[in-house]
């Protein structure tokens, strides 16, 4: 069997094993069942993807569509987080002729990419009330990161905190301790330290309702990429009680290898969105 065909396999398997642990979640498990969950499914669709030889989303013609499948749990010891990505257009990552292409090859029409966040509660599994000040919780985190661009791979392990900020529903910040490797480096693991935020702004307008739901990634000394900046913020506006329809705008930054040329990246992408609530 070939190693592209290896590749989807793999592929639809994590995509799979996402399905699986969906419906453990909403039916109850062995380990923990949860008391809320949020699942959606959301289609975007950009004419600005351009060439990243990080993230890889980039396409020939610079249109793409992204469809993720999202979900958000909380049971008794946590929560539990996982969302899936799949990418389409003309060579998505092979703008750069194959460097980094990955899995699929320099002219594929599809990548994937999926990241699995569970997090553990200090006070749930005490019983100790940890709030104090701003902070609400303190939780044991771990990310874990797979994509086909570059035949992708992230661990991370830290701690995370839920914290009160005025006007917010939701507002994380996590801290790991990161090793990643990919096809660029040779199968040698990078390790860094990394922090991630994500937040809810819910309001509303007109008697519209909307959520402001910005998210952070940065990466800091990233061998020769030097600290990596990433920030997603997302609008949206509720339909009903099923659909939301949104607008994204994502920024990312870092430095140039020396085989690219050297220098600054940095690139924004205006994305539209349609999601789908279960």
């Amino acid at each position: 069997m070939s190693s592209k065909k290896i590749e989807r396999k793999l592929g639809a398997g994590l995509l799979t094993g996402c399905c699986v642990a969906l419906g453990i979640a909403g039916g109850g498990s062995a380990f923990a069942t949860e008391s809320w969950q949020n699942t959606n499914l959301t289609v975007g669709y950009t004419t600005q993807s351009k060439a990243d030889p990080v993230f890889g989303t980039g396409t020939a013609d610079e249109k793409m569509t992204t469809v993720r499948l999202e979900h958000f749990g909380v049971h008794e010891y946590g929560d539990n987080y996982f969302f899936f990505d799949t990418y389409h257009g003309k060579k998505v990552g092979g703008v750069f002729d194959g460097v980094g292409a990955g899995s699929f090859g320099d002219t594929a029409s599809d990548q994937y990419y999926g990241v699995w966040n569970p997090r553990l509660s200090l006070s749930k599994i005490t019983g100790a009330n940890l709030s104090l000040g701003f902070i609400q919780d303190v939780y044991l985190a771990a990310r874990l990161e797979r994509g086909s661009y570059a035949n992708f791979r992230a661990n991370n392990f830290g701690i995370a905190f839920d914290l009160k900020v005025p006007g917010f529903s939701f507002f994380e910040t996590d801290f790991y301790a990161r090793g990643a490797r990919f096809t660029g480096d040779d199968g040698s693991t990078t390790r860094t330290l990394f922090w991630r935020t994500f937040a809810m702004l819910p309001f509303e307008i007109g008697g519209y309702k909307f959520v402001w739901s910005p998210l952070l990634l940065v990466n800091f000394n990233n061998k020769e990429r030097e600290t990596t900046v990433f920030v997603q913020p997302d609008l949206w506006l509720r339909l009903n009680s099923h659909f939301d329809v949104g607008y994204r705008h994502e920024y990312a930054t870092y430095s140039k290898t020396v085989g690219e040329g050297g220098g600054t990246y940095s690139r924004t992408t205006p994305t539209l969105l349609v999601r789908w609530n279960f």
